[in-house]
This record gives structure tokens, C-alpha cells and sequence, in this order.
């Protein structure tokens, strides 16, 4: 019988290091100075960064003390749906505008057109954040129905993650809420009682002083004045 053939040795003439291509398998490349730099600016420069603006972010919402939003920073959203037919775009679109006048935040048009003006007009109203953004705002909601999944409402979603903008973003879903009534949802993962809450409500009180403040459809059933 043939004896089975012999796996060449990594290890020859008593050396314990692998050689050749054995050896790059094994071990990673060198790195180089450009990747090191790139290592070091990012975690010298990028990340800390975003840290000081996350920590910013929280204590202006909720104070120097306030930990409690710490691990919901990137879950930070809202989110609504409308039955088909009944978006009122154009009376929202108007409140909108008064909104985004009295808020004084300054806007873009989205993320991937930054260099326009926000839009609120008769049939779609767009913005988002202009140096500290996260997603675009868009009514009226993106996705459609689909009777036959049991989603009979366009839904949206807008993730701030308590940027700046979300004042504006939350005040304008308050508008929502008022156009559409019992016609559709709009839901915050933020209790009504947090300070960013309170923010828009104050935004919204102050641009419709004759309005009763609408109240989140996940938030507890009691009145909200």
C-alpha cells in the first residue's frame, strides 16, 4: 500500500517561525504610518467629538444630572401613520411653516441635498437639521398601504435623536395629531413629561395660543394641559 503523502513542514532546519505565504496567512501586515494616522485621528479627534455632542445633547434635554436618556440617544424617534386620504398636508404644511419661523433652529432640505431650503408646501413638507442632523423629516408618510398585510395607513418615521431639530420635528408631529385626530397615530419613544417634550410643546403653545395641546397616541390617556 502507498504510504499517505507527507504535509510539507512549516518548521525546517529547527525553526519555529512558519516562512513564505504560510507565514502572511498567519500573521497580519505591518501597519503602515498612513493607517496609523488614520487610527489615531479617529480615536483622538472623531470619536471624542461625538461624545462631546452626545453629552451636550443630554444635558440640554435633561440637565446635568439627567442620565436617563444615556442609552436611548440612538433610539430617539418618532413615528405615525395616516389612513389614506386624510394626510391634510396642506393645512399641516402651512403650521409647519409657522412652527419652523418661531422655532429658529436652522434647517437644510435632507441629508442628501444639504445646500437647499427646506420645503413646506401644499403637497410635501421636507427638512432636517443643518449642522446637526440626523433623518429627514418627510410628510406626508413615505409607505404606502397594503390592505392585504393589514396596514391600512401610510406610515413615517423620523429617528433625531434629540438633535437640535427634534423641537421642530416634535412640534410639527403635534400638528399632525391635531389635523388628523382619530384618523391615524403618531407615537414618540419620549415621554411626554421629558424636557425635549416640553420644548416643542412650549414651540406649539406659543405659535397656536387658541389650540388645545394634542396628545401622543402611546402616551398615558389623561389630558395634556
Amino acid at each position: 500500500m502507498k504510504s499517505p503523502s507527507r504535509l510539507p513542514s512549516a518548521v525546517e532546519g529547527g525553526s519555529s517561525q512558519p516562512r513564505g505565504e504560510l507565514r502572511c496567512l498567519i500573521e497580519p501586515p505591518t501597519p503602515t504610518d498612513e493607517s496609523r494616522q488614520a487610527v489615531e485621528h479617529v480615536n483622538n479627534v472623531v470619536l471624542p467629538a461625538a461624545r462631546r455632542r452626545m453629552d451636550a445633547s443630554e444635558r440640554r434635554y435633561f440637565g446635568e444630572a439627567g442620565k436617563e436618556r444615556s442609552r436611548r440617544t440612538m433610539i430617539y424617534s418618532h413615528n405615525w401613520g395616516v389612513h389614506a386620504g386624510h394626510e391634510h398636508t396642506a393645512e399641516i404644511s402651512a403650521d409647519a411653516a409657522l412652527l419652523a419661523a418661531n422655532c429658529g433652529v436652522p434647517l437644510m432640505h435632507s441629508f442628501h441635498e444639504p445646500d437647499l431650503e427646506p420645503v413646506f408646501g401644499p403637497d410635501v413638507i421636507i427638512f432636517n437639521g443643518l449642522g446637526d442632523f440626523c433623518e429627514d423629516f418627510i410628510y406626508p408618510p413615505t409607505e404606502g398601504a397594503n390592505p392585504d398585510a393589514g396596514l391600512l395607513s401610510n406610515r413615517g418615521k423620523c429617528r433625531t435623536e434629540c438633535r437640535d431639530y427634534d423641537t421642530l420635528v416634535s412640534a410639527v408631529l403635534l400638528a399632525v395629531k391635531h389635523h388628523i385626530g382619530s384618523k391615524g397615530s403618531v407615537r414618540s419613544t419620549a415621554s411626554h413629561d421629558s424636557v425635549g417634550w416640553q420644548a416643542a410643546f412650549e414651540l406649539y403653545a406659543r405659535t397656536f395660543p387658541e389650540r388645545e395641546l394634542p396628545w401622543l397616541d402611546n402616551w398615558p390617556k389623561r389630558s395634556a394641559s
